[in-house]
């Protein structure tokens, strides 16, 4: 084999894998474009703020389709919710108080975000309920939408004077 012919042979080799390279890294799931962390971070602030907006004025069906389908959701109870129709249940059944959700930590990885916080629940008669929160949401191609929620209510202080005795 010729120089010449050696060269083109690995000429084609080049084009070629410089053809190829991208959609194996497609077919691996790297995904592109990717969304910005500041971007991701935005919307889901949005998205704790139009669920509080949504819980407050008792819009069920907006607060619905904030969650995924297959969603979970854990309360302080402990019972579990799974998917879209126990939830809506749940909500619809109450109680309606005034909520404010309040952020600690948000983390994106990907199109996943994990927010932990604290939500505050006051009621008509002044008494407040404070939980804390993890909620893991994925992003589809439009939305942020909620997979995963798990409250824990906060002991009160009353319990917390009683068991110091």
């Amino acid at each position: 084999m010729t120089l010449a012919r050696r060269g083109r042979a690995w000429l084609y080799l080049m084009v070629a894998l410089a053809l190829l390279l991208p959609s194996v890294a497609t077919g691996q799931g790297i995904e592109r474009p990717r969304v910005p962390v500041r971007t991701a971070l935005d919307e889901l602030r949005v998205v704790r703020e139009e669920y509080a907006e949504g819980f407050n004025k008792k819009d069920t069906a907006k607060l619905v389709g904030m969650y995924a389908p297959d969603a979970t959701v854990i309360n302080g109870d402990g019972t579990v919710l799974k998917g879209r129709d126990a939830i809506q249940k749940s909500l619809e059944a109450g109680p309606w108080m005034k909520m404010s959700i309040t952020s600690d930590t948000v983390r994106v990885f990907g199109n996943t975000g994990v927010d932990v916080g604290t939500v505050s629940m006051s009621g008509s008669d002044g008494h407040e309920d404070v939980s804390h929160y993890l909620v893991v949401l994925r992003r589809g191609v439009t939305a942020w939408k909620i997979n995963s929620l798990a409250v824990v209510p906060e002991a009160s202080k009353a319990k917390g004077a009683d068991s110091a005795k």
